[in-house]
């Protein structure tokens, strides 16, 4: 399947947050998240609970790595630096600064339409595939 499209089309959490991802291959994933008011913090204001542009970026990332091995793997830990207040709409830009046989680590970068960098984000994720099949998205 395609890594586009399974992004897209077959992951509720995405969907329910509004992750689009527009790029995926050769260890490289764009996308973006249109802030609308249910991420926003509160009702007066309209700023993004943190936990949407920290989805993005792990969106991103499990989508870059599946752009290597065809599947997204779990994510085993992220850091995540928050360096302004997201107000509008998300973009980000995931690259796999590593790849190997057991885990990945990947490193994404968040922007506002201004191109102002809202957060950075590296993370390690799982990448190993157990007896032929993925485990968190293949089901029996």
């Amino acid at each position: 399947m395609d890594v586009i499209e399974r992004f897209n089309d077959r992951y509720p959490f995405g969907q329910h947050l509004g992750i689009e991802i527009t790029d995926a291959e050769d260890g490289v994933a764009r996308g973006k998240i249109e802030l609308d008011d249910h991420h926003s913090l509160s009702e007066s204001t309209r700023l993004a609970h943190g936990a949407v542009p920290f989805a993005l970026a792990d969106s991103l990332s499990a989508a870059a790595l599946a752009s290597v091995e065809g599947n997204p793997g779990p994510t085993l830990d992220v850091r995540i630096d928050y360096l302004r207040p997201a107000t509008g709409d998300v973009h980000g830009e995931a690259v796999v600064d590593r790849y190997g046989s057991e885990t990945g680590v990947v490193e994404a970068e968040l922007h506002d339409d201004d191109g102002n960098t809202i957060a950075k984000t590296r993370g390690v994720y799982k990448t190993n595939m157990v007896d032929g099949k993925n485990p968190f998205v293949d089901s029996d």
